[in-house]
């Protein structure tokens, strides 16, 4: 991983100390993958149905003509944010058109259904509940004035919108016109529709500015004065990790012994092409363009689909992402209408978190493991679990932003090593006639009983970075 540096180091809490990890370049474009347009310097073409399609018949060739030796291994997809499209619609893929062996996926802070997300997406409502704008303020904002706004994730992310706006931007010639016009449309999808009602009132007008002062900007993903981070609530504000990650993997040195050095895309732009890209979101997830192709077609209905033909789909999110927040994802799950398990209801699951070398804490990055600490602290809250029938979990990781290998690593490789072996990560609970049958002396008894034993072995681990025996493929879709 990137140290502090900006220079390679090891990561203590890598995934391949568990799985052998293949990464996947998905759209088209991005990273060092490229399309024949490119070559041109034109755009690729991208939608959501034909991304799924490509990364198939790219697994399909990994696995038949380059390391047929790994074909009958297990299969596992993990990623997050629009891979929260991209993973179940791949799946879909990999079930209906290949013999590939997967076997489970597991899905974090993903974008997953436009109606079951839409408050939790909200930056003035994620803002209330984190006690970033006064509750009057609040109020005002949110039940008269009846304002409104998602983040730049419900559209797919920033690097969507900025693709999005390019598309108008690139026909006008003359550079001050365009300026102008990029403000008022940045304006446009920031507001999104809310500028009329802001405007409406003093009332409303102050209102909302009072809560811009008070809350990064509206938790802007984009605010070069943003104090908040944008990914992550409780982590230290800064994009020197990105800036050092680019800039190392847009060495001359690195991109050759990646193999890559040929690739056309532009050293300076990794990981975006230099001519952008073209994307087309077809799915009601993260989409809130005037036409959706696929209306009414959310990653629900594919779960639907697919689950039950899965060994086990973990579903993840962390609970500080001010990106995705968890309560949709939470809402998300439950429509896809598979019943929870009798005891499997909403609880506790723990991982060992033990100390973090002095070396490493000096070494690192400031945002990877913000939590990591030099002393063993025992068994500690990793989140909660949900369990539902066919293999199918919901799973919070306490303390996480967006990307919970990078600001929870130690409890996310718990949960690694947990999904690929297929074990519990949490006991289940009594029986719900059972939970209902204590008095309350007993039932508290039960309560602390249940509670030492998930903090224990088989449960806990005593060392998770302890190396094993690779017999599993695991893919990170990005």
């Amino acid at each position: 991983m990137i140290s502090a540096k900006g220079t390679l180091m090891d990561n203590p809490y890598s995934w391949t100390k568990y799985v052998n990890l293949l990464a996947i370049e998905a759209p088209v474009g991005v990273g060092y993958s490229y399309c024949s347009s490119q070559m041109e310097g034109k755009l690729c073409q991208n939608t959501d149905r034909y991304t799924a399609s490509t990364s198939r018949a790219a697994l399909v060739d990994f696995f038949h003509n380059k390391f047929p030796e790994f074909a009958t291994n297990d299969f596992y997809i993990t990623g997050e944010s629009y891979a929260g499209v991209y993973i179940p619609t791949l799946t879909k893929e990999i079930l209906d058109h290949t013999d590939i062996n997967i076997k489970g996926i597991a899905v974090g802070d993903p974008c997953t259904d436009n109606e079951a997300q839409a408050d939790s997406m909200d930056s003035l409502w994620y803002s209330h509940k984190y006690g970033l704008v006064d509750d009057e303020v609040y109020d005002l904002l949110w039940n008269k004035c009846d304002v409104r706004l998602p983040n730049l994730m419900t559209r797919g992310g920033v690097h969507h919108v900025i693709h999005e706006l390019n598309q108008e931007l690139k026909e006008i010639p003359d550079l001050t016109t365009r300026r102008s016009r990029a403000h008022e449309l940045y304006r446009r999808e920031i507001f999104n529709g809310n500028i009329e009602k802001v405007q409406d009132s003093d009332e409303c007008t102050l209102a909302y500015r009072k809560f811009i002062m008070s809350s990064s900007n509206g938790l802007s993903q984009s605010w070069k004065d943003l104090y908040i981070d944008d990914y992550s609530l409780f982590a230290p504000v800064s994009s020197l990790e990105d800036d050092q990650m680019a800039a190392y993997m847009s060495r001359a040195d690195v991109r050759k012994a990646l193999h890559v050095d040929s690739a056309p895309t532009n050293s300076f732009s990794w990981p975006y092409p230099s001519v952008g890209f073209d994307y087309l979101k077809e799915y009601n997830a993260c989409n809130w363009q005037d036409t959706i192709i696929l209306e009414g077609v959310s990653m629900v209905d594919i779960y639907k689909e697919i689950v039950p033909k899965l060994e086990r789909c973990w579903i993840y999110n962390g609970d500080t992402d001010p990106c995705v927040s968890y309560e949709g994802t939470r809402l998300a799950v439950k429509q896809i209408q598979i019943d929870e398990l009798d005891g499997g209801s909403y609880r506790p699951w723990f991982y060992n978190q033990t100390a973090a070398s002095l070396d490493l804490l000096a070494e690192k990055s400031a945002l990877f493991g913000p939590n990591l600490v030099a002393q063993d602290m025992g068994a500690q809250f990793g989140g909660e679990v949900t369990d539902y029938h066919d293999g199918l979990k919901f799973v919070t990781f306490h303390g996480s932003g967006h990307m919970v290998p990078q600001f929870r690593p130690q409890a996310a490789l718990h949960f690694l090593r947990k999904f690929v072996s297929g074990e519990d990560l949490s006991p289940l609970l009594p029986l719900n006639d059972t939970i209902v049958s204590f008095d309350d002396k007993a039932f508290q008894t039960a309560a602390n009983a249940w509670t030492e034993t998930a903090m224990q072995r088989p449960f806990v681990e005593e060392d998770i970075t302890k190396e094993e025996d690779r017999d599993v493929v695991t893919i990170s879709d990005s």
